[in-house]
């Protein structure tokens, strides 16, 4: 079978140039919302792992204490900041500062505001949720602008045109 010359293979032909997006563009955001879906899992299973299992109040000193105890709570703090870390590595862009802290701290809060609703009869774990999100909204966000200027320090053609004195 040789190439087809004629009408049809003129039909299959574009009528001129075809507008294209450069795929840098493309592809950053392409990374930056997988990132930020992946960081949202990562975050939910994280909670799960570390303090979803533990409902069981403990007796220290005479005191109630609990449900968490804080191994449990520091575990899976540095957790998140070890993925919202690697997750900004792997995104490579300045912008992801924003969406990737949000979607660790959505991925995190909801199971446990979830949990926390079924466990509460005092209504508040909307005390807890809202100061969960604001702690861990501005500091996984200083975790990702850390990570993405040293990145950039590191490697400055990361994103850009490198900057000449």
């Amino acid at each position: 079978m040789g190439a087809q010359t004629g009408p049809m293979s003129a039909d299959l032909a574009a009528p001129g140039p075809v507008p294209t997006v450069p795929a840098r563009a493309g592809s950053r955001a392409t990374a930056v919302l997988l990132a930020a879906v992946v960081l949202a899992l990562v975050a939910a299973a994280t909670w799960f792992a570390w303090l979803g299992w533990d409902d069981e109040y403990h007796v220290v000193d005479g005191e109630q204490q609990g449900p968490y105890r804080a191994w449990q709570v520091v575990g899976a703090g540095l957790t998140l900041v070890v993925a919202t870390a690697l997750a900004q590595l792997r995104a490579r862009t300045g912008w992801a500062v924003m969406v990737l802290p949000a979607a660790a701290t959505l991925g995190f809060a909801v199971p446990w505001s979830v949990h926390a609703a079924a466990t509460d009869d005092s209504g508040l774990f909307l005390v807890g949720a809202v100061l969960l999100v604001i702690g861990a909204g501005v500091g996984l966000s200083l975790v990702a602008m850390v990570t993405y200027f040293l990145q950039r320090a590191v490697h400055p053609t990361t994103q850009g045109p490198v900057r000449r004195s």
